[in-house]
């Protein structure tokens, strides 16, 4: 089973984000927020990120 990679955000570095939209200003990227600086970032989905979790799964 492939290891689940983070998803941290962008502006601290901290994990505690959870996903606000699956889309953000490009098909091709989600959006969080960060609850420890209260910040909106976006992410690039990869052709196989879960969808469910908002979390991407990286293949060696």
């Amino acid at each position: 089973m492939p290891a689940r990679k983070e998803v941290r955000c962008s502006f601290c570095g901290s994990v505690n984000v959870v996903p606000l939209s699956m889309f953000g200003t490009a098909q091709l990227v989600s959006q969080y927020y960060c609850h420890r600086c209260k910040s909106v970032f976006e992410r690039v989905r990869w052709r196989n990120d879960d969808k469910g979790k908002g979390e991407a799964i990286h293949e060696d």
